[in-house]
Protein backbone atom coordinates (compact mmCIF):
# COMPACT_ATOMS: atom_id res chain seq x y z
CA UNK A 1 0.00 0.00 0.00
CA UNK A 2 1.17 3.38 -1.19
CA UNK A 3 0.95 5.90 1.98
CA UNK A 4 -0.09 9.50 0.78
CA UNK A 5 2.81 12.35 1.64
CA UNK A 6 1.63 13.50 5.20
CA UNK A 7 1.44 10.22 6.51
CA UNK A 8 4.57 8.66 5.03
CA UNK A 9 6.16 12.31 6.81
CA UNK A 10 4.83 11.76 10.11
CA UNK A 11 5.69 7.78 9.85
CA UNK A 12 9.28 8.99 9.27
CA UNK A 13 9.48 11.30 11.88
CA UNK A 14 8.67 8.86 14.38
CA UNK A 15 10.87 6.25 13.36
CA UNK A 16 13.23 8.61 13.50
CA UNK A 17 12.69 10.30 17.21
CA UNK A 18 12.87 5.94 17.71
CA UNK A 19 16.70 6.28 16.24
CA UNK A 20 17.09 9.33 18.39
CA UNK A 21 15.98 7.67 21.45
CA UNK A 22 18.73 4.86 21.20
CA UNK A 23 21.37 7.24 21.11
CA UNK A 24 20.35 9.19 24.38
CA UNK A 25 17.47 11.61 25.51
CA UNK A 26 14.82 13.04 23.23
CA UNK A 27 14.10 16.76 22.87
CA UNK A 28 10.53 16.52 22.26
CA UNK A 29 9.12 18.45 19.19
CA UNK A 30 6.25 20.22 17.68
CA UNK A 31 6.91 18.09 14.62
CA UNK A 32 6.90 15.17 16.67
CA UNK A 33 2.92 16.59 18.11
CA UNK A 34 1.97 16.90 14.65
CA UNK A 35 3.18 13.55 13.59
CA UNK A 36 1.13 12.19 16.53
CA UNK A 37 -1.87 14.17 16.06
CA UNK A 38 -1.60 13.10 12.36
CA UNK A 39 -1.91 9.59 12.74
CA UNK A 40 -4.63 10.53 15.17
CA UNK A 41 -6.70 12.16 12.83
CA UNK A 42 -6.24 9.36 10.31
CA UNK A 43 -7.66 7.13 12.61
CA UNK A 44 -4.55 4.93 13.28
CA UNK A 45 -3.31 5.66 16.14
CA UNK A 46 -5.25 5.37 19.33
CA UNK A 47 -5.66 8.90 21.69
CA UNK A 48 -4.13 6.86 24.55
CA UNK A 49 -1.71 5.93 22.04
CA UNK A 50 -0.81 9.34 20.72
CA UNK A 51 -0.21 10.36 24.68
CA UNK A 52 1.72 6.85 25.69
CA UNK A 53 4.37 7.96 22.86
CA UNK A 54 4.62 11.37 23.67
CA UNK A 55 4.98 10.55 27.73
CA UNK A 56 7.88 7.88 26.80
CA UNK A 57 9.32 9.74 24.13
CA UNK A 58 10.20 12.50 27.24
CA UNK A 59 11.81 9.58 29.47
CA UNK A 60 15.04 10.23 30.99
CA UNK A 61 17.29 8.19 31.27
CA UNK A 62 19.07 6.94 34.63
CA UNK A 63 22.59 7.11 34.98
CA UNK A 64 23.19 3.95 37.08
CA UNK A 65 23.06 0.57 36.47
CA UNK A 66 19.69 0.69 35.61
CA UNK A 67 20.30 2.72 32.59
CA UNK A 68 20.10 0.01 29.77
CA UNK A 69 16.81 -1.49 31.37
CA UNK A 70 14.98 2.01 30.63
CA UNK A 71 16.70 2.44 27.29
CA UNK A 72 15.24 -1.30 26.00
CA UNK A 73 11.86 -0.10 28.15
CA UNK A 74 11.80 2.84 25.98
CA UNK A 75 12.78 1.92 22.62
CA UNK A 76 10.36 -1.30 22.80
CA UNK A 77 7.46 1.10 24.01
CA UNK A 78 8.13 3.18 20.75
CA UNK A 79 8.77 0.97 17.94
CA UNK A 80 5.77 -1.74 19.55
CA UNK A 81 3.47 1.56 18.93
CA UNK A 82 4.96 2.31 15.52
CA UNK A 83 4.91 -1.35 14.30
CA UNK A 84 1.03 -1.59 15.10
CA UNK A 85 0.78 1.32 13.29
CA UNK A 86 2.54 0.22 10.46
CA UNK A 87 0.25 -2.67 10.35
CA UNK A 88 -3.08 -0.86 10.21
CA UNK A 89 -2.04 1.25 7.61
CA UNK A 90 -1.02 -1.69 5.73
CA UNK A 91 2.61 -1.17 5.20
CA UNK A 92 5.79 -3.59 6.89
CA UNK A 93 7.52 -1.66 9.93
CA UNK A 94 11.34 -0.76 9.07
CA UNK A 95 13.69 -4.03 9.89
CA UNK A 96 16.33 -4.05 11.85
CA UNK A 97 19.23 -3.19 9.02
CA UNK A 98 17.00 -0.10 8.03
CA UNK A 99 16.53 0.87 11.91
CA UNK A 100 20.19 0.60 12.53
CA UNK A 101 20.71 2.96 9.83
CA UNK A 102 18.59 5.82 11.40
CA UNK A 103 20.13 5.24 14.57
CA UNK A 104 23.71 5.69 13.41
CA UNK A 105 23.84 9.53 13.49
CA UNK A 106 22.51 9.69 17.22
CA UNK A 107 25.02 7.12 18.61
CA UNK A 108 28.16 7.59 19.99
CA UNK A 109 31.82 7.86 18.14
CA UNK A 110 31.53 3.95 17.41
CA UNK A 111 34.91 3.73 16.49
CA UNK A 112 35.76 1.55 18.89
CA UNK A 113 39.23 0.20 18.99
CA UNK A 114 39.14 -0.50 15.40
CA UNK A 115 38.32 2.39 13.22
CA UNK A 116 38.79 3.26 9.43
CA UNK A 117 41.29 3.05 6.79
CA UNK A 118 42.11 6.87 6.62
CA UNK A 119 42.31 7.06 10.78
CA UNK A 120 42.23 3.52 11.99
CA UNK A 121 42.47 3.27 15.74
CA UNK A 122 41.43 6.94 17.39
CA UNK A 123 43.28 7.50 20.59
CA UNK A 124 42.69 4.09 22.10
CA UNK A 125 45.90 3.50 23.82
CA UNK A 126 47.56 6.17 26.49
CA UNK A 127 50.22 6.14 29.31
CA UNK A 128 48.91 7.48 32.65
CA UNK A 129 52.10 8.00 34.26
CA UNK A 130 53.30 6.93 37.89
CA UNK A 131 50.83 7.46 40.40
CA UNK A 132 52.80 9.06 42.81
CA UNK A 133 53.21 11.92 40.51
CA UNK A 134 49.69 11.87 39.09
CA UNK A 135 49.19 12.68 43.22
CA UNK A 136 51.30 15.24 43.54
CA UNK A 137 50.61 16.91 39.94
CA UNK A 138 47.02 16.83 40.80
CA UNK A 139 46.56 17.58 44.30
CA UNK A 140 44.23 14.91 44.77
CA UNK A 141 44.09 11.92 47.12
CA UNK A 142 43.79 8.56 47.00
CA UNK A 143 40.57 7.70 47.28
CA UNK A 144 41.40 3.64 48.12
CA UNK A 145 44.09 1.56 47.58
CA UNK A 146 44.42 -0.39 43.99
CA UNK A 147 46.81 -1.88 42.30
CA UNK A 148 49.54 0.30 40.15
CA UNK A 149 47.56 -0.06 36.96
CA UNK A 150 49.31 -1.08 33.82
CA UNK A 151 51.60 1.57 32.15
CA UNK A 152 50.16 1.72 29.30
CA UNK A 153 46.09 2.02 29.14
CA UNK A 154 44.11 0.29 26.71
CA UNK A 155 40.53 0.19 26.20
CA UNK A 156 38.56 -2.07 29.60
CA UNK A 157 42.10 -1.67 31.04
CA UNK A 158 41.93 0.30 34.30
CA UNK A 159 43.21 3.69 34.44
CA UNK A 160 43.13 6.93 36.61
CA UNK A 161 40.87 9.25 37.01
CA UNK A 162 40.48 12.70 38.62
CA UNK A 163 37.30 14.29 40.45
CA UNK A 164 35.71 16.23 43.07
CA UNK A 165 34.32 14.14 46.12
CA UNK A 166 32.96 16.53 48.52
CA UNK A 167 34.55 19.66 47.65
CA UNK A 168 38.16 17.97 47.02
CA UNK A 169 40.02 16.37 44.32
CA UNK A 170 40.13 12.48 44.48
CA UNK A 171 42.53 9.92 42.28
CA UNK A 172 40.55 7.12 41.46
CA UNK A 173 41.10 4.18 39.33
CA UNK A 174 38.34 3.11 36.84
CA UNK A 175 37.66 0.62 33.67
CA UNK A 176 38.59 2.50 30.47
CA UNK A 177 35.10 3.15 28.24
CA UNK A 178 31.69 3.53 28.77
CA UNK A 179 29.84 0.13 27.71
CA UNK A 180 27.50 0.76 24.49
CA UNK A 181 24.81 -2.01 23.67
CA UNK A 182 24.78 -2.84 20.30
CA UNK A 183 22.43 -4.86 18.24
CA UNK A 184 23.18 -7.54 15.66
CA UNK A 185 22.25 -7.75 11.80
CA UNK A 186 18.99 -9.65 13.00
CA UNK A 187 18.25 -7.19 15.96
CA UNK A 188 19.46 -9.49 18.78
CA UNK A 189 21.42 -8.01 21.53
CA UNK A 190 25.24 -8.21 21.35
CA UNK A 191 27.48 -7.91 24.59
CA UNK A 192 28.31 -4.02 25.28
CA UNK A 193 31.47 -2.39 23.66
CA UNK A 194 33.48 0.05 25.40
CA UNK A 195 33.37 3.38 23.81
CA UNK A 196 36.39 4.59 25.07
CA UNK A 197 36.38 8.19 23.12
CA UNK A 198 33.33 10.90 23.57
CA UNK A 199 33.18 13.45 20.56
CA UNK A 200 33.06 17.12 21.62
CA UNK A 201 30.56 17.58 19.03
CA UNK A 202 27.94 14.86 20.72
CA UNK A 203 28.42 16.03 24.06
CA UNK A 204 24.84 17.72 23.63
CA UNK A 205 23.73 14.23 22.27
CA UNK A 206 24.70 10.90 23.39
CA UNK A 207 26.72 11.87 26.26
CA UNK A 208 24.67 14.77 27.29
CA UNK A 209 23.18 13.07 30.45
CA UNK A 210 26.63 13.17 31.64
CA UNK A 211 28.04 16.10 30.32
CA UNK A 212 25.21 18.60 31.55
CA UNK A 213 26.43 17.06 35.36
CA UNK A 214 29.48 18.38 36.44
CA UNK A 215 29.52 15.68 38.96
CA UNK A 216 29.78 13.25 35.75
CA UNK A 217 33.03 14.93 34.74
CA UNK A 218 37.00 13.83 35.52
CA UNK A 219 40.41 14.66 34.38
CA UNK A 220 42.34 12.00 32.61
CA UNK A 221 46.02 12.17 33.47
CA UNK A 222 48.39 11.43 30.61
CA UNK A 223 51.52 11.51 30.11
CA UNK A 224 51.09 10.57 26.65
CA UNK A 225 48.72 8.99 23.74
CA UNK A 226 49.46 7.01 20.52
CA UNK A 227 47.90 6.91 17.43
CA UNK A 228 48.34 4.55 14.20
CA UNK A 229 50.49 6.08 11.33
CA UNK A 230 51.19 4.40 8.27
CA UNK A 231 49.89 2.23 5.78
CA UNK A 232 47.33 -0.08 5.68
CA UNK A 233 48.75 -3.55 7.04
CA UNK A 234 51.72 -2.03 8.44
CA UNK A 235 50.64 0.96 10.58
CA UNK A 236 53.25 1.86 13.50
CA UNK A 237 53.14 3.28 16.64
CA UNK A 238 53.30 7.06 17.09
CA UNK A 239 52.81 8.64 20.48
CA UNK A 240 52.46 12.21 20.95
CA UNK A 241 52.62 13.89 24.94
CA UNK A 242 53.05 17.84 25.48
CA UNK A 243 56.22 19.53 25.10
CA UNK A 244 56.43 21.35 28.72
CA UNK A 245 54.27 19.09 30.78
CA UNK A 246 55.50 15.31 31.72
CA UNK A 247 51.44 15.40 32.69
CA UNK A 248 49.15 16.67 31.44
CA UNK A 249 44.73 16.79 31.93
CA UNK A 250 42.64 14.85 29.30
CA UNK A 251 39.16 16.29 29.81
CA UNK A 252 36.75 12.92 31.02
CA UNK A 253 33.67 11.63 31.77
CA UNK A 254 32.81 9.24 34.15
CA UNK A 255 29.71 7.15 35.27
CA UNK A 256 28.98 4.12 37.81
CA UNK A 257 27.74 1.26 35.53
CA UNK A 258 26.40 -2.44 35.83
CA UNK A 259 28.95 -4.00 33.61
CA UNK A 260 31.85 -2.93 34.72
CA UNK A 261 31.29 -0.30 37.64
CA UNK A 262 32.82 2.40 37.61
CA UNK A 263 34.13 3.76 33.93
CA UNK A 264 34.88 6.79 31.62
CA UNK A 265 35.91 7.81 28.77
CA UNK A 266 38.04 10.39 26.91
CA UNK A 267 36.67 13.92 25.12
CA UNK A 268 38.28 14.48 21.59
CA UNK A 269 37.94 17.47 19.71
CA UNK A 270 39.26 18.13 16.44
CA UNK A 271 43.15 18.00 15.72
CA UNK A 272 45.59 21.11 14.98
CA UNK A 273 45.93 20.97 10.70
CA UNK A 274 49.68 20.88 11.15
CA UNK A 275 48.97 16.99 12.61
CA UNK A 276 45.77 16.20 10.90
CA UNK A 277 47.83 13.41 8.69
CA UNK A 278 48.09 11.65 11.85
CA UNK A 279 44.41 11.67 13.12
CA UNK A 280 41.96 14.36 12.30
CA UNK A 281 40.82 14.37 16.09
CA UNK A 282 43.03 14.26 19.28
CA UNK A 283 41.82 14.34 23.40
CA UNK A 284 40.71 17.69 24.44
CA UNK A 285 43.55 19.27 26.79
CA UNK A 286 43.62 21.27 29.74
CA UNK A 287 45.65 24.00 30.88
CA UNK A 288 46.10 23.80 34.49
CA UNK A 289 43.92 27.10 34.94
CA UNK A 290 40.94 25.11 33.47
CA UNK A 291 40.19 22.25 35.43
CA UNK A 292 37.78 24.04 37.83
CA UNK A 293 35.53 25.45 34.73
CA UNK A 294 36.11 21.62 33.40
CA UNK A 295 34.98 20.21 36.26
CA UNK A 296 32.49 22.49 37.63
CA UNK A 297 30.87 25.03 35.19
CA UNK A 298 27.24 24.62 33.02
CA UNK A 299 27.67 22.91 29.81
CA UNK A 300 27.54 25.86 27.82
CA UNK A 301 30.51 27.46 29.21
CA UNK A 302 32.46 23.89 27.84
CA UNK A 303 32.52 25.45 24.63
CA UNK A 304 35.56 26.61 24.73
CA UNK A 305 37.30 23.85 24.89
CA UNK A 306 36.14 22.56 21.72
CA UNK A 307 39.24 23.38 19.88
CA UNK A 308 42.83 22.21 18.54
CA UNK A 309 45.70 22.40 21.25
CA UNK A 310 48.78 23.97 19.35
CA UNK A 311 50.47 21.85 17.07
CA UNK A 312 53.75 23.72 18.48
CA UNK A 313 53.34 22.38 21.97
CA UNK A 314 52.88 18.31 20.61
CA UNK A 315 55.95 16.11 20.29
CA UNK A 316 55.18 13.70 18.31
CA UNK A 317 57.76 10.76 18.64
CA UNK A 318 57.73 8.04 16.03
CA UNK A 319 58.41 4.24 16.67
CA UNK A 320 59.39 1.18 15.23
CA UNK A 321 56.49 -0.50 16.78
CA UNK A 322 53.25 -2.20 15.09
CA UNK A 323 50.23 -1.12 15.82
CA UNK A 324 48.53 -4.18 16.00
CA UNK A 325 51.43 -5.53 18.45
CA UNK A 326 49.60 -3.82 20.91
CA UNK A 327 52.31 -3.39 23.37
CA UNK A 328 52.24 -3.20 27.34
CA UNK A 329 55.81 -1.57 27.93
CA UNK A 330 56.01 2.09 27.57
CA UNK A 331 58.47 3.41 24.93
CA UNK A 332 61.60 5.72 25.98
CA UNK A 333 60.42 9.49 25.35
CA UNK A 334 62.11 12.62 25.73
CA UNK A 335 60.95 14.46 29.03
CA UNK A 336 61.28 18.09 27.56
CA UNK A 337 62.02 19.39 24.25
Amino acid sequence: MRLDRLTHLAMRTLYDAVARAEGGEVERTWGHRLALEWLVQKRVAEPWQERQFWETLAMEWCADSREHAARCMQTTILAGALGNWSYRLGVEPLDPIEMRRLERPYLPDLEFDCGTQQHPCMCNRYMPGERHRIENHFSARLLRETNAGPPIVHPREPGWVVRIVDGEPVLEQMSWGFPVHLRGKSGQPLKPKPVNNARFDKLNGFWKQWAMKPANRCLIPASAYAEAVGPAGAMMTTWLSVRDQPLFAWAGLWRDSEEWGACYTGVMTNNAPELASIHDRSPVILEKADWDTWLNAPLDELRQFDRPYPADRIRVTETSVLWKAGGSQPPALPINS
